[in-house]
């Protein structure tokens, strides 16, 4: 016997009913992928806390963060002679230097990059040693997770070590130069010189994470990173000079992180400047954040 039923209602009904489970379970698979994401960012956690590199780093910012101050200690005592050669010239340097000088040495002079180059080196490649990557595809995860849970927490690695040296450059100078050296523009320029190079550790960890998804070895690492710290900069600027010749008026280095780093002014940093340091930043980390998880996710993993 065939029932046909052309009540409206009835299919309308019907096809609400169809909807809400469609959306019922696009809300569990959604849930389902937070909860893994959030598992994700727990292992990494994880691995961070336990991880041997990120407290050396974290040792040796606040070491050599002190060592200025130790000899800055050290000849104010006497137990040095200061009355001329070497040792003047370093006291009359030391002596005119603030805790905003000592700052930038950390960071412009890439001290303080060296040590995180080293734990964000060792971190991104420790899943490939030990199998981590392997296990959790395996299980179905999806590789664009991992590496983005990777990044987020090398960023906060990255992040913590560069507050920590400020955190020591600061006690360390209210203790060596007195109180009386933090100004009333002195907090305005040391928070601002140092968010602009949190701008530039950001991206310089998202083109070090790159690096290490291309190489996923310790020697192509290194001498990637060498290549970066050390002869980035004086090759743009050669670059520069030979667009100048030519009668372009184009500098190169002004948009490469490594330039901006060791060229940000401590104080009265202008706007224009701090503009183009957000711009070029963002622009690095956006396309090497985007090459890392095209390269992770279309890669063999061995």
């Amino acid at each position: 016997m065939k029932i046909k039923i052309f009540n409206r209602e009835i299919c309308v009904c019907a096809l609400q009913s169809h909807n809400g489970l469609h959306k019922l379970d696009m809300r569990k698979k959604q849930r389902r992928n937070g909860e893994i994401m959030i598992n994700l960012i727990g292992a990494e956690l994880y691995k961070l806390k336990k991880s041997m590199s990120y407290k050396v780093a974290l040792i040796l910012a606040v070491v050599f963060s002190m060592i200025t101050y130790f000899v800055y200690a050290v000849f104010q005592s006497g137990f040095v002679d200061i009355s001329g050669g070497t040792n003047a010239v370093i006291m009359e340097s030391l002596s005119n230097s603030d805790i905003l000088d000592i700052l930038r040495q950390m960071f412009a002079n890439t001290n303080t990059l060296i040590f995180v180059t080293i734990f964000l080196c060792l971190f991104a490649i420790g899943d490939y040693r030990s199998g981590a990557i392997k296990n959790f595809v395996g299980k179905g995860v999806r590789r664009e997770k991992l590496y983005f849970a990777r990044f987020l927490i090398a960023e906060l690695g990255a992040v913590t070590i560069y507050l920590l040296t400020a955190a020591v450059v600061l006690v360390g100078g209210i203790f060596c130069y007195g109180s009386e050296t933090i100004n009333g523009t002195f907090f305005h320029d040391f928070i601002m010189y140092l968010t602009i190079h949190l701008i530039y550790l950001v991206s310089y960890t998202a083109i070090i994470l790159l690096i290490c998804e291309i190489t996923r070895n310790v020697a192509g690492i290194l001498l990637s990173i060498l290549g970066i710290l050390m002869l980035s900069s004086p090759i743009l600027s050669v670059i520069d000079l030979l667009i100048n010749t030519l009668g372009i008026q184009l500098e190169i280095s002004d948009y490469w992180i490594m330039s901006l780093i060791t060229s940000c002014p401590v104080t009265h940093i202008p706007t224009q400047f701090i503009v183009r340091s957000v711009i070029v930043a963002g622009v690095w980390m956006i396309i090497t954040l985007t090459g890392g998880i095209l390269c992770h996710r279309w890669r063999d993993i061995a």
